[in-house]
């Protein structure tokens, strides 16, 4: 999931990596925005569990609970 917040009324959401680099419609204010590719870190050998729990504390509560929203294509 990619983390995205409409550049013109700030409303937060979470758009599947396959959107990435797709333009959408922000549900809140109708602003056509373009989704940016996805910057996902790679776990390496180390204690997956622990690299996830890290990465989810970084999202901000707006992020972690952000609705998801249709493609315009």
């Amino acid at each position: 999931m990619i983390p995205f917040t409409c550049r013109e009324c700030g409303k937060g959401y979470r758009i599947p990596d396959s959107h990435a680099g797709k333009r959408v419609r922000c549900k809140s204010c109708g602003t056509i925005n373009k989704i940016p590719v996805s910057k996902s870190k790679k776990v390496g050998s180390g204690d997956s569990v622990a690299a996830l729990n890290k990465l989810l504390a970084a999202l901000s509560d707006e992020e972690k609970n952000a609705p998801y929203f249709e493609v315009d294509e």
